[in-house]
């Protein structure tokens, strides 16, 4: 500790300026946002975002870099060695390790399990043991985590989960005990209190989908849903490319809409212009195969935009607060029953429907920093 804090080393693939990755930049943004007057964080990650061939602009690489709450510490691509984590490792109180299969994460299992780290490393599973997630590249995954389990790599490392049944999906691949686990739900972005005002005629609805275009976020089923509606549909995509293929077929499932669905795609959104971007359509609509949180489900609705959302994440009491809808997978009649009544609201209606939303968001990102499990993470392991 060096001014009475303590020091938490976090490594992981991508950070800021990155954006392409979505949900774990935003996770640890949001972290360093709420909580780095409390703790030191110094965060070691790759020189460029998802895809890019050049380095950041305007960075120090294999260097500390401030950037926020944080000093950051930028590599190039395959410059997460065991010597430079190992060195990184004695100047911090615990190691936050974001997921466990890539690069980073292994040399930092076998160096720990090698004592070569004196100090508590945790690793955030990022959802990555969902069914449906680890069923994604299920052989390659199985394996690694079959090898480790019977080399002793999870061991002496403790994990940190966003709930109990992540915690179960863990412990369904890994063998370990109950005392290493914690609970620290994802921080949500801070929300702009300013009220929102949209427009919205009867009959008519903006339907926007921002994700990454992977099979995970499930774009096209979005698209099959809005095959079923009748009302007048703009329909938007944002997001970064990571699967060719998959892409190459939503876009034929979007030769297939009906001439009542008018659909863009407009590339890449930075992700501090994420909420404002989303104050420009009415709904979010978000059929993901799973989110561990899904930091774009919280921004769809400080931006003031009901959300439509599969069963697959947490955010499974929106009816309640009028402020969206959770429906299975399997019952795409009923995503699309949501968008035609939705689409029939007026104007006067709708802005009962924004104002719900940003008032949830607002209380929801207030009571998750309030009782945050990281805390408990870093002041009992620290």
């Amino acid at each position: 500790m060096t001014d009475g804090r303590k020091d938490i080393l976090i490594i992981m693939g991508r950070y800021l300026p990155g954006y392409k990755d979505g949900g774990p930049v935003r996770s640890i943004k949001n972290l360093t946002d709420f909580l780095g007057r409390e703790y030191n964080f110094k965060i070691l990650t790759c020189d460029r975002d998802h895809g890019d061939t050049e380095p950041y602009p305007n960075i120090k690489v294999n260097n500390w870099n401030h950037v926020g709450n944080a000093d950051v510490y930028y590599v190039p691509p395959k410059g997460f060695s065991q010597k430079l984590i190992v060195k990184l490792t004695k100047q911090v109180d615990l190691v936050y390790v974001c997921g466990c299969f890539n690069d980073y994460a292994i040399n930092t299992l076998i160096a720990n399990r090698l004592g070569m780290i004196k100090v508590p490393v945790v690793i955030a599973s990022m959802g990555l043991f969902s069914p449906r997630e680890f069923h994604l590249k299920y052989k390659k995954k199985k394996l690694f985590i079959t090898t480790f389990n019977i080399l002793g790599m999870f061991k002496n490392i403790y994990w940190s989960a966003t709930s109990v049944l992540e915690i179960s999906e863990i412990r369904q691949q890994v063998w370990a005990k109950k005392s290493q686990f914690f609970i620290a739900e994802d921080l949500p972005r801070k929300v702009d209190e300013m009220p929102i005002i949209k427009e919205k005629k009867p009959g008519e609805l903006d339907v926007v989908w921002i994700s990454r275009i992977a099979p995970k976020k499930n774009l096209k089923t979005a698209i099959e849903i809005l095959e079923q509606v009748k009302s007048n549909i703009n329909f938007t995509i944002y997001g970064s490319i990571h699967a060719q293929e998959y892409w190459d077929e939503c876009k034929e499932e979007l030769k297939k809409l009906p001439d009542n669905v008018k659909w863009e795609y407009r590339g890449n959104v930075a992700s501090e212009e994420v909420v404002e971007t989303l104050k420009n359509y009415h709904v979010f609509l978000f059929p993901t195969l799973g989110e561990n949180y899904g930091h774009v489900i919280q921004e769809a609705l400080s931006a003031g935009c009901p959300v439509i959302l599969s069963n697959q994440t947490p955010w499974n009491n929106l009816e309640k607060y009028d402020v969206g809808y959770v429906f299975p997978l399997e019952k795409m009649n009923l995503f699309a029953e949501a968008i035609e009544k939705y689409a029939n609201f007026k104007s006067t209606e709708w802005s009962k429907l924004v104002n719900a939303a940003q008032k949830y968001a607002i209380e929801n990102s207030n009571t998750k920093v309030e009782i945050t499990g990281y805390r408990m993470i870093f002041d009992k392991l620290g």
